[in-house]
């Protein structure tokens, strides 16, 4: 994506200075190329990758910029900013049309005022400040404070819903008065008056219109989607004058399910594919990821990510992303493989989210009670966050009063608002939530900086359908594994990465099944045993994730000095019983990945605090 910052201000000099103030600061990441346009009032600059499709255009009747691909829903022209201009002409309070693909768009008018929208899951982020007649529109809040109208007051709520969720909860950040535009929303804002969030797009809420059709026509319907919605997102030729020449695609490749269904769509469609699997040779993702990319030809690259590096990654998340996406994406997937990226291919293509997206609606929130609030708040949501009666130990009472409470009970109120169908209450928090944030991150705002992302879960009409399949045939993930077993044999037959020592493939042909599933299980037990006692970790998500490695010790000693910092908002004596120093190992329950998400939401915030508190 771009890094980039809208101010509107009625003052010249004002803010002339702060867009110069703004300039060094934009490029993130080495390799950006930094442009800018303006029109009365109206100043915007960005810093993107060079391969960043962007279209702008600012002249006395306004400004409209277009960043990323925004497809029309009813074909796939990519709609550029005079295209999206003509779109929005009439009223301030007219809300964009939606587009899929990865993208932000924006239109300034000086008669209307400013609009301003994302993707449809909202995966792109934009948050933004309101002052009187002045407004402050970015990727980012960091990049507020050089406008001297902007306060940087610390947001108690917005801390809360983080320290809950594992990610922003309700557009609340950790400044006041900053907010981020919600998923499916378009911002729209005149001078002297009050910001609207208009809903733009949200996912369909119907049911039963397949009820009467077998798994197998959902299958075939599932599969017609699914290829269209690729062919839109990634086409392997230029389809309209707007598509981009370049038209060779990268690939993660992790050897699990979602990027093996993709790569055989793609292979389908003949798309020029390079494959990439981040991580060791030795690691069982990428034991899974090299049969897959030589069965079906596609060149092949491998990247690792040093233990060195951790802290550097650490620092952009928490000073660009402010812990709006947790923390553990300071793994560096995103932000340590861009540079990597940006030589394979000017996109790249990943099935992030469409896990969620077409095998999402799970019944792993079922409880003795059957899917409710109840089971989904501490099995999903709260899973990787604070349990609301250690946070209410944690937090002092002078400075958050009954914030958990309140933000417990917003929380319900949202989830109740979704559908009157409870898995699709499930279904859509997650994806509105803990996906777009923590996984949208990772897919749209990192790995955007090397190469722009294709994501085709950002396709209308592929929610469109799996909003209506039903529940069974996309639970467990039924609909996936039988597209890749039914389409893709060849696929099926090879090891399946699931983040298990267990790698047996979806398909086992030919004599002998019994005996192939029995050498599987004693494989999976010698790994097991390797993991164990000795010490040897195969599985890459693990190994990257666990916060006692070298990598995560290095970002926890960076953040020990600031314990100080944030003593006036939190009890000491927890939060030492939670984070002990970084020299001695953390003990964990059950899944030390999940359980140690909320800790390293934790460090970020002991991180943010030294420049923010």
């Amino acid at each position: 994506m771009a890094n980039f910052i809208l101010i509107i201000d009625p003052d010249p000099e004002r803010r002339s200075r702060s867009i110069k103030t703004i300039k060094p600061h934009l490029p993130l990441v080495e390799g950006l190329n930094t442009n800018s346009c303006s029109t009365g009032d109206f100043d915007a600059i960005w810093a993107a990758s060079p391969h960043a499709p962007i279209s702008y255009l600012a002249d006395a009747g306004g400004a409209a910029i277009v960043w990323g691909e925004a497809i029309a829903q009813t074909s796939s022209e990519r709609i550029d900013a005079s295209r999206l201009r003509n779109l929005w002409k009439t009223s301030p309070n007219q809300k964009l049309p939606p587009f899929d693909g990865f993208h932000a768009v924006a239109v300034y008018q000086p008669h209307l005022g400013l609009s301003i929208a994302a993707d449809l899951l909202g995966l792109f982020p934009i948050y933004y400040y309101i002052h009187n007649d002045v407004a402050l529109v970015g990727s980012s809040p960091q990049l507020f404070r050089h406008h001297p109208l902007f306060q940087p007051v610390f947001n108690p709520t917005g801390l809360v819903g983080i320290l809950l969720t594992n990610g922003i909860f309700d557009g609340q950040t950790l400044w006041q008065n900053v907010r981020r535009l919600e998923a499916g929303h378009c911002l729209t804002w005149q001078p002297e008056n009050a910001p609207k969030e208009l809903r733009q797009y949200q996912i369909p809420d119907d049911t039963g219109e397949y009820t009467n059709t077998s798994f197998a026509q959902q299958l075939d319907i599932l599969d017609q989607v699914l290829d269209r919605a690729i062919a839109r997102s990634a086409p392997a030729k230029p389809i309209a004058r707007h598509a981009p020449i370049g038209n060779r695609y990268s690939l993660f490749l992790s050897g699990g399910l979602d990027s093996r269904m993709l790569a055989g769509f793609l292979h389908r469609q003949a798309v020029d594919t390079v494959a990439l699997t981040v991580g060791r040779r030795s690691d069982l993702e990428m034991a899974c990821a090299i049969p897959v990319a030589r069965t079906l030809g596609f060149e092949y690259h491998t990247t690792a990510l040093p233990d060195h590096q951790y802290p550097a990654y650490a620092d952009l998340v928490v000073n660009w992303e402010h812990l709006a996406n947790g923390c553990d994406s300071i793994i560096g997937l995103g932000w340590g493989v861009g540079s990597y990226l940006r030589n394979l291919a000017p996109r790249v293509i990943s099935g992030f989210l469409l896990d969620r997206v077409i095998g999402g609606k799970s019944t792993y929130y079922l409880s003795e009670k059957g899917l409710s609030f109840e089971s989904f708040f501490p099995q999903g949501i709260n899973r990787c966050g604070f349990a609301p009666q250690l946070l209410e130990r944690l937090l002092r009472r002078d400075v958050f009063g009954d914030s958990v409470q309140e933000r417990c009970d917003r929380i319900r109120s949202v989830y109740e608002s979704y559908s009157d169908v409870e898995f699709k209450r499930t279904w859509w928090f997650e994806l509105y939530h803990r996906q777009r944030l923590l996984i949208g991150s990772i897919a749209g705002w990192q790995l955007s900086f090397g190469a722009w992302p294709v994501l085709p879960c950002l396709d209308w009409e592929l929610l469109k359908i799996t909003a209506a399949l039903p529940v069974e045939s996309l639970a467990q993930r039924r609909a996936q594994y039988e597209l890749v077993r039914t389409r893709f044999s060849p696929l099926a037959q090879l090891p399946l990465d699931r983040n298990q020592f267990n790698t047996e493939p979806l398909q086992l042909t030919g004599r002998g099944q019994r005996y192939i599933r029995r050498f599987y299980e004693m494989q999976a037990k010698w790994r097991q045993f390797q993991q164990q006692k000795l010490g040897y970790e195969r599985r890459h998500y693990y190994r990257t994730f666990d916060l006692n490695n070298p990598g995560w010790r290095l970002v926890r000693q960076q953040a020990e000095p600031y314990r100080e910092q944030v003593g006036h908002l939190f009890h000491e004596e927890v939060l030492n019983e939670l984070l002990p120093p970084p020299d001695e190992s953390i003990q964990f329950a059950i899944d030390p990945i999940t359980e140690s998400s909320k800790l390293k939401v934790l460090l970020g915030f002991l991180l943010w605090s030294r420049e923010h508190l």
